[in-house]
């Protein structure tokens, strides 16, 4: 037999096995995936999943560089089980890359109350940017600065252990972790060193909350770049070292009205060098949001955005660009709680000419992009 067929056959006799011996119900939310549930609900499954496919465009073509050029951005797929509401194990992968990678693997215990112990592969709560879903962001990208701290790597998915919970409108994380993982990869640890995170979340109002976060680790010898948004970069600059950062947040959300953003600094202790070539780097955003009409279910929302990334203290004489300014303005189509159409027009503005060699942005110091992309969950 065909072993595709063979797979549906096995699919169908498991879900309809489970249907009439185990489950109380197998419900499908939409956009929230399909749930199977005990007879007294003491335990669920859930099956979900999306496809987050996206064109880009840009203005500048130089050094035989693609102009523009469509992709599969993410294709996961999501596993998780909870029992009694004390324990949680969640699973996600994606396929959109040169091969199936395993994005998040968590396990997570009810300790009392409202406080958790998190462990396994899981995002590092540092950024609350960060910490929301690909698929639930309001621009295409998340802010330049966080994404060149990607690529230390740091602050991904990460390997480690976490305590977090939440005490009245007081919400609170810990976590310690290797410290050099990549979502797209699961990357062995290569040294000794930890990435230690701090977090706290204040809940003022139901619309309205403040947050702050601090991170310590010790850097080995990397390379911290000043990235566009489809992660072509302006400069590149030699870090090391321990580095200590923190972070200030802020949220509020009253439909149809949006305004958030955050701002963090990382210091690097190293004298400088030409292995440590800054001394501290910078990144924000600030947004705003207003619905046309509808909400994150069913609406059209208009996004404006400015996002900084900056070199601090740099080596004397050092070259091309230490900031990089970004301005997005974007529209977000929700639809059924399935689908989302957003695009984004997004104009880069660094200091200086870039003095890199045989990339798009090569003696230039501004570009233009523009994003698009079609997401399905189901």
């Amino acid at each position: 037999m065909n072993k595709k067929y063979l797979l549906s056959a096995f699919v169908v006799l498991f879900f309809t096995t489970v249907k009439w011996n185990y489950a109380q119900d197998i419900t499908y939310k939409p956009g929230n995936g399909l749930h199977i549930s005990s007879a007294n609900n003491d335990w669920d499954f859930l099956f979900s999943g999306y496809i987050n496919s996206i064109y880009a465009f840009n203005n500048i073509s130089d050094n035989n560089t693609i102009q523009n050029s469509f992709n599969v951005h993410r294709a996961r797929i999501d596993l998780g089980f909870n029992y009694l509401d004390n324990y949680d194990l969640f699973f996600e992968f994606d396929a959109a890359g040169q091969r199936t990678e395993m994005v998040l693997a968590q396990i997570q215990a009810r300790i009392i109350s409202s406080n958790y112990l998190l462990a396994g592969k899981f995002i590092n709560p540092f950024s609350p940017e960060n910490n929301r879903s690909t698929s639930a962001l309001s621009t295409i990208e998340r802010y330049s600065g966080l994404n060149s701290m990607f690529l230390l790597p740091a602050l991904d998915a990460q390997f480690g252990i976490m305590l977090y919970g939440t005490a009245s409108n007081l919400g609170y994380y810990l976590s310690i972790t290797n410290g050099n993982g990549e979502a797209a990869q699961n990357i062995n640890e290569n040294n000794n060193s930890k990435d230690v995170t701090a977090r706290i979340e204040y809940k003022v109002s139901p619309n309205f909350g403040l947050g702050s976060s601090l991170d310590y680790s010790k850097e080995e010898s990397q390379n911290l770049s000043l990235l566009d948004h489809t992660f072509e970069s302006f400069n590149n600059a030699n870090v090391y070292g321990k580095r200590f950062g923190y972070l200030g947040d802020f949220w509020f959300i009253a439909n149809p009205v949006l305004f958030r953003g955050e701002l963090f600094q990382y210091n690097f202790n190293a004298s400088l060098s030409n292995g440590n070539e800054v001394k501290n780097f910078l990144g924000g955003y600030l947004e705003t949001g207003y619905f046309l009409f509808g909400n994150v279910n069913d609406g059209v929302q208009l996004i404006g955005r400015f996002e900084t990334a900056r070199y601090g203290k740099t080596i004397q004489f050092f070259p091309g660009p230490t900031e990089l300014n970004s301005y997005i303005l974007g529209t977000n189509w929700y639809s059924n709680t399935i689908f989302t159409f957003q695009v984004n027009l997004i104009y880069e503005e660094a200091n200086k000419n870039s003095v890199l060699r045989s990339t798009r942005l090569s003696n230039r110091n501004n570009e233009f992009e523009i994003l698009s992309t079609v997401q399905l969950k189901f």
